[in-house]
């Protein structure tokens, strides 16, 4: 889905122009050039869901990083769990 034109002509170029800094960096007073696109929800592969523009937000690699390896954690717990 990532290297489709949708995601990398479209996407993920107008939602670093419309917020080109860390919402997450922003909330701390801090203005750090955003460098990923995040589905604030994950899309797990629905293309609806991974589309839809209102869904996305600009982070900088750490908090990406950070939320990332948030989700993956929960993920796995929740694996664990059933």
């Amino acid at each position: 889905m990532y290297y489709t034109p949708a995601w990398r002509d479209d996407l993920r170029p107008t939602q670093l122009l419309r917020e080109p800094f860390c919402r997450e960096c922003a909330k701390q007073g801090q203005r750090v050039r955003a460098t990923r696109v995040d589905h604030k929800i994950p899309h797990r592969g629905d293309w609806a869901l991974f589309t839809d523009r209102r869904n996305l937000q600009s982070l900088c690699e750490r908090h990406h990083n950070q939320k990332t390896a948030l989700e993956m954690a929960e993920r796995q717990r929740r694996k664990r769990q059933k």
